[in-house]
């Protein structure tokens, strides 16, 4: 039985941990287990991250962590590099995501160097592997330069703060909104701590420990940057990712937001998920001849997409990208009868069985990824694709080549599972162990951006939410296994799912049994609609 729901999952309000550390809860909506923490730089407190947090806390718990002498963090009695390693270890949790901003970055990489295991994944923003330049390390600040900034600080404190937001905000495409926004922050900075933060700002050197981070790592960097030139991206090995912003300067995360926002979902999506495409195909083809007869909410989907069709414009050629079965790519040959159907699948027993299905079509089958599409460019007219997309371990490959195989104004169309899908589920088997039982799916956002950056235009995007109920957990299992809907995730611990496991899983999920002594499982479908 499925039902329209409205799903409310609104981040709560922070809460202050102690006088350093600020939690942003995800509640219900929560994504994953452990959490982000953020760590400002030099001349500000966590003010300065102003709505990431709360709009980042959208999936995942988010902490902001004021360093000592900031906001109503304690001052320490030694500012050196090792001290305040020393001290952020005493104020993390056990594991989590750092991003870190200008020395708040170069904090956070000697912290992943020293303690690996209590890094996920880190990100940087706006960070140098040295902040002030040496006849070894050209692309940073001038030595003069820094200098004459130290001495205005001796000076005037105030005076200082006053240059370092110009400083930060120069050369940014929202130069004077961002000075202004800056200026109504609260630095809260001891003046005495100042000092010696500039020092530690001037000392730290990561050329040498950047070598030694093992976790994935992504360095964001403004084109505009005044104050860490852009060529320092240049200095980093490759296992490091690098994002420029062409339009941002040394704040990305403020003028840049959604931007960033995106990418930094990403990245912790990428950083603990990874599919196993090949497992994924086997689990689908050993689903093919059960699939229909359980894929309620798939059909629903594709019959909504279907309707949504633009029929007025000539259809020559079409692509349904992940077809399975083969079901609804017989429901395209037919609506568009004169155009010729591709059905495209990385699974090659599920093409075998659709094309036993369509023995008396003209549909040609397919078998390939969607990350590589064995078409020629500018072939198709239309693209059509159900359910299918989240299978890519990553949106922007595959979107990628849906544009290259699409003729100029020929459309995209799309559903897939959002976010907020099978929540119950993973909340439950979140409060049982660390496993990831349930793939993550990209928001709206991360679609509408990743379409935009691929080419593609008169994007529209809408989301509903249907939910799904079963007579038993047990039997909303069996349907997840019954589509091939089989996590197969490197991320995955390798022991199995016992008895006592999935006894755990039916008593925790009882929580959300209804009146009527049924189960739901909520499905975030989003449909898109975009054109090349």
């Amino acid at each position: 039985m499925l039902t329209n729901q409205v799903l409310n999952s609104a981040p709560a309000s922070p809460e202050s941990v102690n006088h350093s550390l600020t939690l942003y809860p995800a509640g219900s909506a929560k994504l994953h287990r452990d959490p982000v923490v953020l760590i400002h730089g030099w001349g500000s407190n966590s003010e300065i991250w102003q709505t990431l947090p709360e709009k980042l806390s959208d999936y995942i718990d988010v902490y902001t962590l004021d360093l000592p002498g900031f906001s109503n963090s304690q001052p320490i009695d030694d500012y050196s590099e090792q001290s305040l390693i020393d001290w952020i270890h005493s104020q993390l949790p056990q594991a989590c995501y750092l991003v870190g901003l200008s020395l708040g970055g170069m904090l956070c990489r000697s912290f992943a160097a020293q303690y690996p295991e209590r890094v996920l994944g880190l990100v940087t923003l706006s960070t140098n592997l040295k902040f002030v330049a040496d006849s070894h390390y050209l692309s940073a600040m001038p030595s003069v330069d820094f200098k004459q900034f130290s001495a205005i600080w001796d000076q005037d404190p105030s005076a200082c703060l006053n240059r370092f937001y110009g400083l930060q905000a120069q050369g940014d495409h929202q130069q004077r909104q961002l000075i202004r926004q800056l200026r109504n922050m609260r630095a809260d900075i001891d003046t005495v701590v100042g000092k010696p933060m500039l020092k530690l700002l001037a000392d730290i050197d990561s050329t040498q420990l950047i070598d030694q981070i093992r976790c994935p790592s992504l360095a964001i960097f403004g084109a505009k940057d005044c104050l860490v030139p852009v060529n320092a991206s240049n200095q980093l090995p490759e296992s490091h990712e690098v994002l420029v912003l062409e339009s941002a300067a040394h704040l990305p995360h403020l003028s840049c937001e959604t931007q960033l926002l995106d990418r930094l979902r990403s990245f912790i999506d990428q950083s603990k998920y990874q599919l196993d495409k090949q497992q994924v195909a086997q689990s689908f083809g050993r689903a093919a001849e059960t699939y229909d007869s359980a894929a309620h909410i798939q059909k629903w989907s594709s019959d909504q997409l279907m309707k949504s069709l633009d029929d007025s414009s000539v259809i020559e050629s079409i692509v349904d990208l992940g077809c399975g079965t083969g079901t609804q790519t017989a429901v395209l040959n037919k609506k568009f009868a004169q155009a010729r159907v591709t059905g495209v699948d990385f699974s090659a027993p599920m093409l075998s069985y659709a094309n036993s299905k369509q023995a008396d079509s003209d549909i040609k089958w397919l078998c390939c990824d969607a990350e590589d599409i064995a078409l020629q460019d500018q072939s198709e007219d239309l693209v059509f694709s159900n359910f299918a997309l989240q299978w890519c371990n990553d949106l922007t490959p595959s979107l990628a080549e849906i544009y290259r195989v699409l003729k100029a104004e020929g459309q995209f169309y799309f559903a897939i599972p959002g976010p907020q899908t099978l929540c119950e589920l993973r909340q439950v088997w979140g409060e049982i162990d660390k496993d990831i039982h349930i793939n993550r799916f990209a928001s709206s956002n991360q679609w509408q951006t990743a379409l935009e950056s691929v080419g593609f235009s008169n994007i529209e995007i809408t989301q509903t939410t249907k939910i799904e109920y079963h007579p038993s957990v047990k039997d909303l299992l069996l349907n997840l296994k019954t589509v091939g809907a089989t996590n197969y995730n490197s991320g995955k611990s390798k022991h199995l799912t016992g008895k006592q496991h999935l006894k755990r899983l039916y008593q925790a999920y009882d929580k959300f049994k209804t009146s009527q002594d049924t189960f739901p499982a909520t499905w975030d479908i989003i449909f898109g609609r975009a054109v090349k």
